[in-house]
């Protein structure tokens, strides 16, 4: 008997060496046939191992693989695995222990594979264009919710080069990159990288900093050079430590700027001298995924991104929350939709006392779980005592066209401000539900209720001081000129009281440049049409006709660093409305604006019991 179990334990060992049996990816659905699921209104639709069609250019589609594991949600990391040369992708996801990982930590993996199957990489520019490619579409959710900000890549073998090489020609593409068997580029590339400007005036990408691992078998003169580019880029200090995967690392010196407030200085640079079958093995590829990619994130800020140290919403001491909430289509309540929200109650707010509250709304795939990370909030809520609320929007089932790929609008949540209609919730119906929550929960002063929020958030955010000004105190929307309304006759609806508003675009926001503030276009989506709202409804003494808007030759109230401001006061002083120009910023929230928006707004309003508003401790009277 001992025998018998001797030989089936020796063969189930050589079971378990042998290498993967390959797997047949599944064909991603169809965007038509997508439903909502009430109960689980955020969860990932798909999970398992599809096959993904990618446009490179007229003509040249490429295939990649997409793993989601089980128990994924919306905005999970994802990443970029190159796979080597004449390998079947699955076997290789397996054997180098990807995939263990990616369902051990739950995040989003991509399986970049060459043109044919088990072929070879072929043309270093091609492949960098494939990857590009991939890495943008990816950025449009197809069928899975993504977030750009934690994009990370690693590359093996023959792939190490060619990602680099993408990395360097793009370094605000990816979060940090990863390079397994690096070889080096040539010297003409190096001095082509000098002299390419990036998406930032005044920047060449190679002054753009990134997060790189390399390793290589020997360090050549070449490595050498690789390694001296990312510690300038970097702005590395030139002491070398070491860690447990890495012989090199060196670690960006420290800003005495208020730039590091919205960069912060955590690109590393490290290097190992190592057979890449040493990073085959799981546990290196955990620590690689956990001690090096997820400890940056590069969000959306000037024109390379913004990198900033990533932080854990529920370290940070945030709670999440779900409850089933009306639609507003039926008139029964009944169609009810599982909505979740986050909130934080910083140390430095005293429970004994009513506290300040901000509502904090996130952009157009983006989620509650995100959003106060990406623009400052939670060290704002922390340094000046206010409860952070951070909700979820809603979703829509329609077909969305992009970058010649169809794909549903399921997959990227974001705010309704219009009418309910059968599948999509009014999003001011759940704001409004959510107001009456956190009052009952929490000790909260009614009178200092403030709203803010980006891109879609924004949009939200201008609904709440349209719709909602008996319940919100103060107002500042982020890279939106107003909310997504129904028609004319929206306006009688809006609220009667008086509400300050301060509305904040990026003079590189794509979505305003050239017109921001500047812009006359009809309806509340233009810069003149917002202004010109807002004055009129408080008899302001400076009007649309006072300012100029959009260059660097503007007239305007004031400038403050990046913050160019137009004040529109009434005739007692009040600055009911202040527009500001954020110069250089894209279509993003930074938290240097978040600090502006509390310390020079917010905090200046607040309502008494009767729903008073007061500037500065002092009534408002409206004429």
């Amino acid at each position: 008997m001992k025998k018998y179990l001797a030989l089936l334990l020796a063969i189930m060992m050589m079971i378990a060496c042998l290498p993967s049996f390959a797997m047949e990816a599944q064909e991603l659905p169809d965007a038509e046939d997508m439903v909502i699921n009430y109960d689980d209104y955020y969860g990932q639709v798909l999970h398992g191992y599809y096959n993904f069609d990618c446009y490179v250019s007229e003509g040249n589609y490429r295939t990649a693989k997409f793993y989601i594991p089980e128990n994924t949600v919306y905005n999970q990391p994802t990443v970029f695995i190159m796979v080597p040369a004449g390998q079947d992708t699955w076997e290789f996801f397996v054997n180098s222990g990807w995939k263990d990982v990616c369902d051990q930590y739950v995040f989003h993996a991509v399986l970049a594979e060459t043109a044919e199957e088990g072929g070879q990489w072929g043309n270093i520019d091609d492949e960098i264009a494939y990857l590009k490619a991939l890495r943008d579409d990816v950025s449009y959710r197809p069928f899975f919710v993504s977030f750009s900000s934690n994009f990370y890549a690693i590359a093996y073998g023959d792939t190490a080069d060619v990602l680099m090489k993408h990395a360097m020609k793009n370094p605000g593409e990816f979060t940090s990159i990863t390079c397994v068997g690096i070889t080096g580029v040539e010297e003409s590339f190096l001095t082509e990288l000098e002299n390419t400007p990036s998406k930032e005036a005044g920047k060449m990408v190679c002054d753009i900093p990134l997060p790189v691992f390399m390793v290589a078998e020997e360090k050549t003169p070449e490595i050498e050079k690789l390694i001296e580019y990312w510690k300038r880029a970097n702005g590395t200090e030139n002491v070398k430590y070491s860690c447990a995967y890495a012989d090199e690392v060196y670690i960006p010196a420290p800003w005495t700027t208020k730039e590091s407030m919205d960069n912060e200085p955590v690109a590393k640079v490290l290097f190992s001298t190592a057979p890449i079958e040493e990073y085959y093995k799981p546990e290196n590829v955990a620590t690689i995924y956990n001690d090096f990619m997820r400890t940056a994130m590069r969000y959306p800020g000037y024109g390379n991104g913004a990198l900033r140290a990533s932080q854990d919403i529920y370290e940070a001491g945030f709670k999440k929350f779900a409850a089933k909430v009306p639609g507003g289509y039926k008139e029964d309540g009944s169609d009810l939709y599982n909505r979740e929200w986050y909130v934080l109650v910083p140390d430095s707010v005293d429970p004994a006392k009513p506290a300040p509250v901000v509502f904090d709304f996130h952009g157009a795939g983006g989620t509650g779980d995100e959003i106060a990370g990406r623009s400052g909030w939670i060290k704002v809520a922390n340094d000046r005592g206010c409860i952070l609320v951070c909700p979820t929007g809603s979703h829509t089932l329609s077909i969305r066209n992009v970058s010649d790929m169809t794909t549903n609008e399921l997959f990227r949540a974001m705010w309704n401000t219009g009418d309910a209609t059968e599948g999509t919730p009014d999003d001011k119906i759940f704001i409004r539900w959510l107001v009456d929550w956190v009052k009952e929960n929490y000790n909260v002063d009614a009178g200092r209720i403030y709203a803010t929020g980006q891109s879609s958030g924004g949009a939200m955010s201008h609904a709440v001081a349209y719709y909602m000004s008996d319940i919100f105190t103060a107002s500042a929307p982020v890279s939106a000129m107003g909310a997504n309304m129904s028609g004319p006759e929206d306006e009688s609806k809006m609220t009667a009281q008086p509400i300050p508003v301060m509305c904040c675009v990026g003079t590189g926001d794509p979505y305003f440049r050239a017109e921001g503030f500047g812009s006359a276009s009809a309806g509340f989506g233009g810069g003149k049409a917002l202004i010109d709202h807002w004055t009129a409804k408080y008899n302001t003494v400076q009007k649309w006709e006072d300012f100029t808007y959009m260059n660097d030759e503007a007239v305007c109230s004031y400038q403050a660093g990046i913050f160019r401001n137009y004040v529109f006061r009434t005739a007692e002083g009040v600055p009911m409305l202040r527009c500001v120009e954020v110069i250089g910023k894209v279509h993003a929230y930074l938290p240097s604006e978040a600090y502006m928006i509390w310390d020079e707004f917010f905090a200046a309003y607040h309502k008494d019991t009767d729903g008073n508003l007061y500037y500065m401790n002092t009534p408002v009277v409206l004429k």
